[in-house]
């Protein structure tokens, strides 16, 4: 069975009880057909104690649906059926029936012009520098600063009494 929704879509649920709303999809069965969306079509499993130790308990969990009753949310914000084109390096892509975007392509950094790039990377040293780790010298002075020792005539010990006898 060809599929139109791939994991990582967003969608937008077209019947059942929970039409109308939008959910990123999870995992896609193209053999069954169905696909399981993010807040959508969620059951109740009932899970029994197994031992004294463990508790009873219900588990709230989406469950599958079926592929024809959803429909790909384009980057335009509408609803759409989704057409495959070929470039002309042979490779396959989807594209939105209504704005013929591509539905796969990923984010493209902007480059950076030069000015810019050279300022970013005088903040990196920057803040390289401040993050340096501290040496062992450097670490057991600041840890003996930071620990206040108490007065000698303050410091007395006092004697617990102890247990005697058994059980």
């Amino acid at each position: 069975m060809c599929v139109s929704v791939k994991r990582g879509d967003t969608v937008v649920v077209l019947t059942g009880k929970d039409k109308g709303k939008k959910g990123k999809v999870i995992s896609v069965d193209a053999e069954n057909g169905t696909c399981i969306v993010e807040g959508v079509n969620i059951v109740v499993k009932h899970k029994k104690a197994r031992s004294a130790q463990q508790k009873s308990s219900r588990e709230k969990m989406p469950h599958s649906i079926h592929v024809s009753n959803v429909q790909v949310l384009c980057k335009c914000g509408k609803r759409t059926r989704v057409s495959n084109i070929v470039d002309a390096a042979g490779k396959k892509t989807r594209v939105c029936m209504k704005c013929k975007e591509a539905l796969d392509s990923k984010y493209v950094k902007p480059k950076a012009t030069k000015k810019k790039e050279k300022e970013e990377v005088a903040e990196d040293k920057d803040a390289k520098k401040e993050a340096k780790p501290l040496q062992r010298r450097e670490v057991k002075s600041v840890a003996d600063s930071k620990v206040k020792k108490p007065a000698a005539s303050a410091s007395k010990q006092v004697a617990l009494p102890r247990k005697i006898g058994g059980s």
